[in-house]
C-alpha cells in the first residue's frame, strides 16, 4: 500500500476508526474509502481537500509528503485556546451561580428571621387572648357578685 494511503488510514483511525463514519464525515461513498484503504486507488486531490477541510487540525504537509506530525501544533494550540475560553466561560457562570446562591441564602435567612418574628407575635397574641379571656371571666364573676349583693 502506498504511503499516502497509509496516512489516510491513520487519519481515519485517529478521528473515527470506521470506514463508513469516515466516508460519511467526508461526504463520499464507502467504496471510495474502501478502495483507498485497501490500496486499490490513491486518494485524489478532492479527497485530500475534504480531509483537510473536515479535520482542520491535520497537518497538510504530513498528509501530502509525510513530513512533520499528523496533528499541527498551531491547530492543537487553537484547540487549547478554545478549551481555555470554554473554561473561562464556565468559571464566570460558576461565579454568577455562586453570587446568586449567596443571595438566595441571604433571602432565606431573612425569611426565616421574619418567620420567627411572626411566630413570636403569634405567641404574644395567643397569650393576650388568654389574658383577655381571664379578664373577661373575672369581670363576669365581679358582675355576678355585685348582682348577688344588690338583691
Amino acid at each position: 500500500m502506498d504511503e499516502l494511503n497509509k496516512r489516510v488510514c491513520e487519519i481515519m483511525d485517529h478521528f473515527c476508526g470506521s470506514k463508513s463514519i469516515f466516508a460519511n464525515q467526508l461526504g463520499v461513498s464507502l467504496p471510495i474509502i474502501t478502495h483507498i484503504t485497501n490500496g486499490r486507488n490513491k486518494p485524489g486531490i478532492d479527497i485530500l481537500q475534504k480531509i483537510l477541510l473536515t479535520y482542520p487540525s491535520v497537518n497538510a504537509t504530513w498528509l501530502m509528503v509525510g513530513k512533520g506530525e499528523m496533528i499541527t501544533t498551531e491547530k492543537a494550540k487553537l484547540n487549547i485556546d478554545n478549551e481555555l475560553n470554554n473554561i473561562a466561560e464556565l468559571v464566570l457562570k460558576l461565579s454568577t451561580f455562586k453570587t446568586n446562591t449567596s443571595q438566595v441564602i441571604s433571602y432565606h435567612k431573612l425569611f426565616m428571621d421574619e418567620l420567627r418574628h411572626i411566630n413570636e407575635l403569634d405567641n404574644i397574641l395567643l397569650n393576650t387572648q388568654i389574658d383577655l379571656d381571664k379578664t373577661q371571666q373575672n369581670i363576669n364573676e365581679e358582675i355576678a357578685n355585685l348582682k348577688s349583693k344588690v338583691k
